[in-house]
């Protein structure tokens, strides 16, 4: 099949993966949960279907210039690393793309590759860490290898297929990189959320070589699944679970305004609007510098969802004051963590919010020390 590389066929791409992205969200979402922050599928739901409307007033005229204004809009409105690592492919590629109004197809596979080339700088990133770059990276060199022995569809399709064994073949992987390296050992076992949506992208854009089936909405895999589970739950009148509790987090920090800010901080970049119990116990009681027991006694109570908690400490005095204190009976089931004080707290957080036991919590805080800078 002969594909022409023009603004319709971009702009069916992108109104594809908008309408695949809302399709699959909740299972993006629920494989972050096991690994991430559980926003994958929200935040990209969320920067996709509004591109369209921010993009309503001045539409772009070329192939170019539409890829690059989308790339723009995701990494202004797209939560977390997505935002950037997502804006970074559709720009680079915007940008090889250049201003002509039909791009020939060894173009494109510039485009792929310089993408590729871009999100493995920007997230120090490669093939076999885990990320997105183990579905992108196959898919631009599976395009280029095809393309010589066929025309642009069946270099796309080539890629798609690629891309999709390539989020597949995450899941044996640990990751070495993201959010998902907090977890170490435990990240194995769970396919990477941004390799499976990237592969969506690439396979959406190879589905734009077909009019008719961009114009059907896609059904989620699990849509029909989930349906039929909510019908036998109504029907038996089964009453929902209650959620297990989490593993609790307490900050102890000789500042009060450390340990809260910390905290807000940890809050924050879980990104579901759910986090785990993070308790900040800073200062002594009248907010000067140092550590008091019972402050810290009282936030491991707060915190304490019968799941463990996890005390990560800033220095001297409050590690010796927590270790005084979880030597008693009574707080056996919490755990001092052996991590830098902002590093751990963030992974402590993160990794208790997507529901990660103790172990996984302190394994998370732990992997925090080897965190480089450079």
């Amino acid at each position: 099949m002969t594909v022409t590389l023009d603004l319709a066929f971009f702009q069916r791409f992108l109104d594809r993966a908008t309408r695949v992205i809302v399709a699959e969200s909740a299972r993006l979402t629920e494989l972050d949960a096991a690994i991430g922050d559980a926003d994958h599928g929200a935040n990209l739901k969320r920067g996709f279907t509004s591109a369209a409307d921010a993009l309503a007033a001045d539409p772009p005229a070329t192939p170019g210039a539409l890829l690059t204004a989308v790339g723009a809009h995701l990494t202004n409105t797209v939560g977390g690393a997505s935002g950037p690592l997502y804006g970074t492919v559709l720009r680079r590629m915007g940008k090889i793309l250049g201003e002509d109004p039909v791009v020939e197809p060894a173009v494109l596979g510039r485009a792929l590759a310089a993408a590729v080339a871009s999100v493995r700088r920007l997230g120090d990133s490669a093939p076999g860490d885990k990320t997105m770059v183990d579905a992108l990276q196959p898919a631009a060199d599976a395009y280029a290898e095809a393309l010589g022995e066929g025309d642009a569809a069946a270099a796309l399709e080539a890629a798609a297929r690629a891309a999709r064994a390539g989020a597949e073949a995450t899941i044996p992987l640990r990751a070495r990189r993201g959010r998902a390296s907090y977890l170490g050992e435990r990240s194995i076992g769970h396919q990477d959320p941004g390799a499976t949506s990237s592969a969506l992208l690439v396979t959406a854009l190879h589905e734009a070589t077909d009019p008719a089936l961009c114009a059907a909405a896609p059904r989620a895999e699990a849509e029909a699944e989930t349906e039929a589970e909510t019908e036998a739950s109504v029907t038996s009148g089964a009453a929902p679970e209650r959620p297990a509790g989490r593993v609790g987090v307490v900050l102890v920090s000789h500042s009060r305004e450390v340990a809260e800010s910390t905290a807000a901080l940890a809050r924050a970049l879980v990104g579901t609007g759910d986090p785990a119990p993070a308790v900040p116990a800073g200062g002594l009681p009248d907010g000067s510098i140092g550590t008091n027991a019972e402050l810290i006694r009282r936030a491991v109570e707060e915190a304490d969802q019968r799941a463990g908690v996890v005390v990560v400490c800033d220095m001297g005095s409050a590690v010796l004051t927590v270790r005084t204190l979880l030597a008693e009976k009574e707080f056996e089931g919490a755990h001092i963590a052996d991590a830098p004080f902002v590093e751990g707290a963030v992974a402590a957080v993160v990794t208790a919010s997507a529901g990660g036991d103790l172990d996984a919590v302190l394994a998370a805080t732990a992997d925090a020390r080897t965190y480089r800078k450079i």
